[in-house]
């Protein structure tokens, strides 16, 4: 796919960068393969807080 520039776009600020790329981030250390922190935006299921 070719890399498309909108010559008048303007640059996402990070709320709407983060709505784009689905709102989850990623939570594994690479170096430990743990968890670097545990909140309900973990992609991962293995890092996020269970519920009650």
């Amino acid at each position: 796919m070719k890399n498309q520039n909108a010559p008048k776009g303007k640059k996402l600020n990070k709320k709407e960068l983060r709505t784009i790329k689905g709102g989850l981030m990623d939570c594994i250390d690479a170096r430990t393969g743990g968890c670097r922190i545990i909140s309900m935006g973990c992609a991962q299921l293995q890092c996020r807080p269970e519920l009650p």
